[in-house]
């Protein structure tokens, strides 16, 4: 078991780092408009199946759907691709996206983020929804670069777990010994 150095432990020691790092981003990061990024990030995109403004949508939907300002569009641009070689490669993906594309609001990309969230409670449950959703939520929070953006460490099984990784110092559970069986 690994012991402490000093009297600060590893999840303090993060808290406060994360603090730090974060605090003077606080202001540029709560000035960030998601839907005016992505207008002009999708034109980097080589699309197969979907058009700039569909693209547009996507992009503007899974930034919608899970809002982390501090990502870049990069990381959600990787998703209106993964979506954008589905539809390529299967007409009824293409069709079912298509189609839950084409009823979105004209506005939709420039609205405030309340709308854009009102329209989509409207059509979640839609098959389009679903799959655009599950699309966005693994591709998002399965990308190891996103995950080591959010504070994942990654798995410590291999590392011996973590009790042995430092994340042993839950300070609610009993001195071990001290539990009788």
């Amino acid at each position: 078991m690994l012991k402490h150095r000093s009297g600060l432990s590893r999840r303090a020691f993060l808290r406060l780092g994360g603090s730090a790092v974060l605090l003077p981003l606080a202001p540029a990061l709560g000035r960030a408009r998601p839907a005016r990024r992505a207008a002009a990030s999708t034109r980097s995109l080589h699309l197969a199946a979907f058009s700039q403004r569909q693209s547009e949508l996507l992009l503007t939907m899974a930034r919608t759907l899970f809002p982390h300002d501090f990502l870049g569009d990069e990381h959600y641009l990787q998703i209106v691709g993964a979506l954008d070689a589905k539809a390529a490669a299967d007409t009824s993906v293409a069709s079912l996206l298509q189609t839950g594309l084409a009823a979105f609001p004209t506005d939709f990309t420039a609205s405030a983020e309340a709308k854009r969230e009102s329209y989509l409670r409207t059509v979640e449950a839609s098959p389009f929804f679903r799959l655009v959703y599950q699309e966005t939520l693994t591709g998002l929070y399965g990308n190891p670069t996103v995950a080591a953006l959010l504070g994942y460490e990654g798995s410590s099984v291999e590392h011996g777990g973590y009790i042995e990784r430092g994340f042993d110092d839950i300070s609610w559970l009993p001195p071990e010994g001290s539990v009788s069986k």
